[in-house]
C-alpha cells in the first residue's frame, strides 16, 4: 500500500541511516578476499577449494532452501560462513569466531559450565547457543510509476517508497549466564529503525528458564519488541513480532547440549 510523500521522506532517511551504519566496518559482514572467486561455484568443488586454501569444516545447519557450513581458518583467524542454495555457494561471508566454536575476544565471561559446588543452590544455567532458520520482517522498498498530473494534463514520473515483509534465511546467537541474557540477532534480521544494542547483541528481558522452556524478550525499537521460546526439548525457537524468526538451535559448547 503506497504511503504519504512525508512517510516516505521519513522511511528514505531512515534507510540512509541504517545503510549508513551497515557501513560501519565493526558492523560489516563481508566475503573475504581470499574466497570471493567462489561465490557461485559448485558446492562438491568449492569445499576442496577452501580446504586447499586453510579453512576446516567445522559444522553446519539444513534450513528449508539452503544449507550453512562453517569453516575456520586458524592460520588466518578467520570464521567463514557459507550458504548453499540449489547445489551451489550463494553467499561465504565472515562470522564471529564463536560461529565455528572458537573462543570471541569479547562476550560473556561466566565460570565453568556445570554445578559451581557440592550445593544445588551453587548451580547457575550457562548456555551459549547459535539458531538457523528463516523468518520475515516489515522493511520499505522504493516504489516507481506514474500518475496523472491536472495541471500538466499528462502522466508524470512518481517515486515513493512501501511498506513490505521481507523473507530471510539466517542465523541469531544467544548467549546465558544465570538471570541474564542477551540475543545478536543477524544483520539482515534489523529493522532500518532501531536503537538500543551493543556490538549486536540485544539484552533479554523477563528472562525465563525452566527445565523445558527458556522465554524472554528483547527490544528492537519501540514498537518492534519480539518476543523469544525456546522450547529445550526438540531445540527448537521462535521470535514473534514484527520481526519473525523459527529455527532450531545448536550449542556452541562442546561438552554438551544444552
Amino acid at each position: 500500500m503506497p504511503i504519504s510523500s512525508e512517510s516516505a521522506r521519513i522511511f528514505g532517511l531512515a534507510a540512509l541511516a541504517a545503510n549508513a551504519l551497515v557501513a560501519l566496518p565493526a558492523a560489516a559482514q563481508v566475503t573475504p578476499s581470499d574466497v570471493r572467486d567462489l561465490v557461485g561455484a559448485r558446492a562438491a568443488s568449492g569445499e576442496s577449494e577452501l580446504a586447499s586454501r586453510g579453512y576446516v569444516n567445522v559444522g553446519g545447519q539444513t534450513g528449508a532452501d539452503r544449507k550453512w557450513t562453517y569453516w575456520w581458518n586458524d592460520r588466518r583467524g578467520v570464521c567463514l560462513t557459507v550458504s548453499t542454495a540449489e547445489g551451489r555457494y550463494d553467499s561465504l561471508v565472515s562470522a564471529p569466531n564463536a560461529d565455528c566454536r572458537q573462543r570471541a575476544d569479547q562476550g560473556f565471561a561466566p565460570p565453568p559450565f556445570g554445578y559451581g559446588g557440592p550445593g544445588r543452590d551453587d548451580y547457575r544455567e550457562h548456555i551459549a547457543l547459535i539458531c538457523y532458520g528463516q523468518g520475515d520482517k516489515l522493511t520499505t522498498q522504493p516504489q516507481t510509476g506514474y500518475q496523472w498530473d491536472d495541471d500538466k494534463r499528462k502522466y508524470v514520473p512518481k517515486s515513493g517508497y512501501e511498506l513490505t515483509h521481507q523473507d530471510y534465511s539466517t542465523s541469531v546467537t544467544i548467549e546465558i549466564d544465570g538471570e541474564r541474557g542477551r540475543i545478536r540477532p543477524a544483520k539482515n534480521m534489523l529493522p532500518p529503525l532501531r536503537s538500543g544494542g551493543a556490538d549486536g547483541w540485544y539484552d533479554l528481558a523477563n528472562l525465563s528458564i525452566s527445565r523445558d522452556f527458556i522465554r524472554g524478550e528483547f527490544r528492537l525499537n519501540g514498537a518492534n519488541k519480539p518476543k523469544m521460546t525456546i522450547d529445550r526439548r526438540a531445540g527448537h525457537i521462535s521470535l514473534d513480532g514484527l520481526t519473525k524468526f523459527n529455527g532450531t538451535c545448536t550449542p556452541l559448547d562442546a561438552d554438551r547440549k544444552f
